[in-house]
């Protein structure tokens, strides 16, 4: 009897072990400095890894492109952040607003010093590749009990070329920006295209592309990669190429939350997971066409959870309170 008993418990300590949460990252997106926040006590308590904030961080940019109100934003959300800084671990990428130009991208005048505004409010050390190149992108692996987890944040403002203005303004689908075929155009740039290749090849279990915009989004005439749909594609190829098994999307900026699936020319599945906005929702946003979206959007306040298991990926989005309001299950190899 003692050794049946031993046996079961010893089984029952395998399976528990084979499911057993191995990285808990957040993100979020949209975080006015003069609106509550009180999202980020709730995110405190979720006990994660690191917490990533993917654009948006302040509301700081200005019609004239002007930086006084940029710097001052900073300063100010710098103080809101004092405490959450101490009790977790953070990572940051900046969209259009903490940039300093609302759609803003290579052709602003201040984009080296908007830069240099970013590495000094939080605090990126001397030695860090970001200060000694081009725009902010950047990557960060993560290891923990045999897990690999690499993530590689974009930067979709620094080399981004102008975007094609809509010929039909606020119709919808077509509210801002149309599609533009332009080979000459880019998202990312020369440089930053060839470190994503190098670093997509890197070895790891599972891969995280952080971008401000959304990617795989369908539908709307907002910012997304799909204005670029040669830059889109080329992604795709290049993933394709990669041989990438286990990879994901996490973006921002649309003030709604939820989840995307694409398929590649080579059958690699792709999810992407939007959370925004932190502490901004959007009162008459309504919901959108989305094509490759699964199920409906959230529009309220939210914050993204992304538990990572030996075998299975959990996305969650999260309320302003903390509780699920949609989540997602990936199997992975």
């Amino acid at each position: 009897m003692k050794i049946i008993h031993f046996l079961f418990l010893f089984l029952i300590s395998v399976n528990l072990y084979s499911t057993q949460e191995i990285i808990t990252l957040g993100f979020g997106s949209c975080l006015h400095q003069d609106r509550s926040m009180a999202i980020l006590k709730t995110i405190e308590k979720k006990e994660l890894d690191l917490f990533m904030f993917i654009g948006d961080n302040v509301y700081g940019d200005q019609k004239d492109g002007e930086l006084d109100k940029l710097i001052r934003t900073y300063k100010q959300q710098l103080d809101n952040l004092e405490d959450f800084l101490k009790n977790v671990s953070t990572e940051f990428i900046w969209d259009d607003h903490d940039f300093g130009l609302n759609d803003g991208g290579s052709n602003y005048r201040y984009k080296d010093r908007a830069k240099e505004l970013f590495l000094e409010t939080w605090q990126i050390s001397s030695n860090d590749p970001r200060r000694l190149r081009d725009g902010l992108y950047f990557d960060k692996m993560i290891q923990k009990d045999g897990l690999k987890v690499h993530l590689l944040f974009l930067d979709n403002r620094f080399f981004k070329s102008q975007w094609k203005l809509t010929d039909e303004f606020n119709k919808e689908g077509k509210e801002r920006y149309v599609e533009d075929f332009d080979p000459e155009k880019t998202l990312l740039g020369k440089k930053q295209w060839q470190w994503l290749k190098e670093k997509l090849n890197e070895d790891s279990d599972i891969k995280f592309i952080l971008s401000s915009l959304q990617i795989l989004s369908l539908g709307h005439g907002w910012e997304s990669w799909d204005k670029f749909p040669l830059e889109r594609e080329r992604l795709f190829k290049l993933i394709d190429e990669s041989d990438v098994s286990n990879l994901f999307i996490l973006s921002g900026d649309r003030h709604r939350g939820g989840f995307y699936r694409f398929e590649t020319d080579d059958n690699n599945i792709i999810y992407e997971f939007t959370s925004s906005s932190l502490n901004l929702p959007i009162p008459f946003n309504t919901e959108e066409k989305g094509p490759l979206r699964i199920g409906s959007t959230y529009r309220k306040a939210n914050f993204g959870i992304v538990r990572i298991f030996k075998d299975e990926v959990v996305l969650e989005l999260m309320s302003n309170k903390g509780k699920v309001v949609d989540s997602l299950n990936v199997e992975i190899n």
